[in-house]
């Protein structure tokens, strides 16, 4: 390859096209992925640290797929997951530190993105520009304008994207969900989620970089910062890189479910209060938060809070209805009161984080060009909520949402928290 070819190869990757501004294509356009219905699916993991070697233990036992390349900018992590492989499979995947030789081949039909979240928009949308499916760890995007440009990325390239909301696929959250449509609980007024508080502590080292990461890479899109384990190891923690910690971690998979079950994505309003009261907890991001959500015709809270509890549960959602409540996690499924005749529902135990059921419906809609059942449009609205409420903690106010238009209504200060600035030379 010409060093003029690789200049212009790599312009192009670095020139992202969500749909705010057309560009033409590139004269070598990727090849679109096209999986049939006995093929063994190739795939990719971008990202192999905690929750990307999950995925990678669950992929490589899958009998539907073949694990052929993994990458991440810490070169030990993919060392050490290719070790893993082979050792599982007997056969080695190629590692790579940098995506865009990932996105290069030709001969791979999906990517896993499960990085740092400030590069779930980027890798996302490169990928389909590259012909390959994406299967995106939440939360998908950190604000709605690089949300927006996913979906419009996953449609203009005809690409199935799937987010990592896996409690679609669990059947303990199918089975809440199924009573809540039964209308056995009456109307749905309120409803809620809840978990513990943000445990990232306050300060950090910085050092010299280890050997074998590229930490510009790592950065990315978000403001240079010097190297320091805290944000390397503890990303949740920072702004940067996650907008909330908890509210955008399990935030996305709490209230995924709270707007599966009142079946509405489009909040009108949102207000947000928190804090860290211990003095110096929670890192960038408040250890506890409260948020209250206006829908059509009923509401919802976002609890973070210690000692929180509701039916026994530890973290979880609630549906109140007229008749009844309803209490789901992971675990099972509780109504009261008991004169409803609603028994206990006990889920199936969870292997993994890693949800192989959610892999196989991604597969599935690889094959068929059908949308999963986590189509990154779900993914970005619930995603969305969550960071509006921080949005609202931001600005300490109460703010009015315009779901058609994804902007607030009569509050540009809130408006400029849409979309976020990217470090040279990234582009959205």
């Amino acid at each position: 390859m010409s060093s003029r070819t690789e200049f212009n190869r790599r312009k192009f990757m670095l020139t992202v096209v969500g749909g705010m501004a057309a560009t033409a294509l590139p004269a070598r356009r990727a090849r679109a992925a096209r999986v049939g219905a006995n093929d063994k699916i190739r795939l990719a993991v971008i990202g192999n640290g905690g929750m990307g070697s999950r995925h990678i233990e669950a992929l490589a036992t899958n009998d539907q797929c073949t694990l052929v390349a993994l990458c991440d900018v810490a070169k030990s992590r993919y060392y050490n997951a290719a070790d893993k492989v082979e050792q599982m499979t007997g056969k080695r995947p190629d590692g790579y530190q940098d995506f865009r030789e990932v996105l290069d081949r030709q001969d791979i039909d999906g990517i896993f993105v499960v990085t740092p979240d400030h590069w779930h928009p980027l890798l996302t949308i490169l990928g389909c520009q590259a012909g390959k499916d994406v299967y995106v760890e939440k939360p998908v995007c950190t604000t709605i304008t690089e949300g927006r440009a996913m979906v419009q990325a996953a449609r203009r390239y005809g690409r199935i994207v799937q987010a990592g909301t896996q409690q679609r696929s669990m059947p303990v959250f199918q089975k809440a969900i199924d009573i809540i449509r039964s209308g056995r609980l009456g109307q749905i007024t309120t409803a809620g989620a809840w978990v513990g508080v943000n445990g990232w502590g306050i300060g950090e080292t910085p050092g010299p970089v280890p050997k074998g990461l590229d930490w510009d890479l790592w950065l990315g899109p978000a403001p240079w910062s010097p190297y320091s384990p805290e944000r390397f190891g503890g990303f949740m923690g920072w702004w940067d890189y996650a907008r909330g910690g908890q509210l955008t971690n399990w935030g996305i998979h709490l209230m995924d479910v709270v707007q599966w079950g009142l079946g509405q994505d489009r909040i009108l309003s949102v207000q947000t209060l928190g804090g860290s009261f211990r003095g110096g907890a929670g890192a960038d991001n408040y250890e506890s938060i409260e948020a209250l959500f206006e829908y059509k015709g009923c509401m919802a809270t976002w609890e973070q809070r210690h000692s929180n509890t509701h039916a026994g549960k530890g973290y979880g959602v609630n549906f109140h209805g007229t008749e009844g409540a309803l209490f789901v996690d992971r675990g099972t499924v509780v109504v009261e009161p008991a004169g409803l005749g609603i028994p206990e529902f006990v889920g199936e135990p969870e292997k993994s984080w890693a949800n192989p059921p959610h892999h196989n419906n991604f597969f599935e809609a690889m094959r068929t060009r059908k949308l999963p059942v986590a189509d990154i449009e779900q993914g970005f609205r619930s995603t969305s909520t969550v960071l509006l409420a921080g949005i609202a903690l931001r600005v300490g106010r109460k703010l009015f949402w315009d779901g058609e238009a994804e902007r607030f209504l009569h509050d540009e200060e809130a408006n400029r928290h849409l979309h976020r600035a990217y470090r040279a030379p990234w582009h959205l």
